[in-house]
């Protein structure tokens, strides 16, 4: 539920910016590959956050980080249907990957698979720039393709249970987003196709190095909490509460008597109320001690 509340404020705060600049500006035109077109989300606000090929991309590299929180299409309804079927893709592969291995791999995974999968498209743009279909990429179908797969690799027969006799198997789930983002594909748009694969070796390798017992999440984890310490106050660091813990602990403790002290205390009982006062524990002290002397 946190990407899917992330995703969407992503998508708000990106159109918010460009009706800011489309009422600031009406009418203008700006220029556009040798041509003058009305401002819009296209060529305003996409291409400072949408992932380019690397040409363009060492120009803006922060793209890598941007390009799946907002969503885009021909209109605003367009792409407010692309972010909402995209969440509803995540939240239904996202939650088998929840319940089978517990909500801390989810946001790892998720991260690790745009930026790798981003990178991985990068890497072809590199080697071939004139790739056909190679423009501007928004959305989060590459980290929605490796919780597919991730889900898929880790419980191949999972199903999803619609009552008592009714079941979904997941396969059947993953068929159906392959079979409708094969549109997608079959437009052309190979950039999409490539992130898309790469999510997917993501999540499957991701999976796989879970199955075998590494914990690539840990690494991304250990990151946050090491950056969060450079910035965190020591009364609100958890290495700060458990030291205090344990001198607070140590103090509690009663300071055990040193043995001159304990045979002083028992000689004064002795004077006090005699020695038939003494406990066993006591008397074997004495006892010890006289032997010791």
């Amino acid at each position: 539920m946190q990407l899917v509340l992330a995703s969407a404020i992503g998508f708000i705060l990106s159109y918010i910016i460009c009706v800011i600049i489309i009422v600031i500006t009406p009418g203008q035109q700006i220029l556009v590959n040798g041509s003058l077109e009305t401002v819009s989300f296209s060529n305003v606000i996409s291409p400072h956050i949408a992932l380019q090929p690397f040409s363009a991309f060492i120009h803006k590299p922060w793209v890598l980080l941007t390009y799946p929180w907002a969503h885009t299409g021909p209109t605003i309804f367009a792409a407010f249907f692309n972010l909402l079927s995209n969440m509803l893709w995540l939240y239904c592969f996202g939650s088998v990957i929840q319940t089978l291995i517990g909500y801390k791999e989810i946001i790892p995974l998720f991260i690790f698979s745009y930026i790798l999968s981003g990178c991985i498209y990068l890497g072809v743009t590199a080697i071939w720039p004139d790739i056909p279909g190679s423009t501007m990429a928004l959305g989060a179908l590459p980290s929605i393709t490796a919780f597919a797969i991730g889900a898929i690799t880790l419980s191949p027969k999972y199903k999803f249970y619609l009552g008592e006799r009714l079941s979904i198997p997941l396969w059947a789930i993953l068929a159906l987003f392959l079979l409708l983002n094969i549109g997608v594909f079959s437009n052309g748009n190979y950039n999409m196709l490539i992130l898309a694969a790469g999510g997917a070796l993501v999540g499957f390798t991701y999976i796989k190095l879970l199955k075998s017992g590494y914990q690539p999440g840990g690494i991304l984890y250990g990151i946050s909490s090491k950056i969060q310490s450079w910035f965190s106050p020591e009364e609100y660091n958890e290495k700060y509460h458990q030291r205090k813990r344990q001198e607070t602990f140590r103090q509690l403790q009663p300071k055990p008597k040193s043995n001159e002290d304990s045979i002083d205390s028992i000689l004064d009982k002795i004077n006090m109320k005699g020695y038939d006062s003494l406990t066993a524990e006591e008397k074997e002290t004495l006892m010890k001690a006289s032997k010791e002397s």
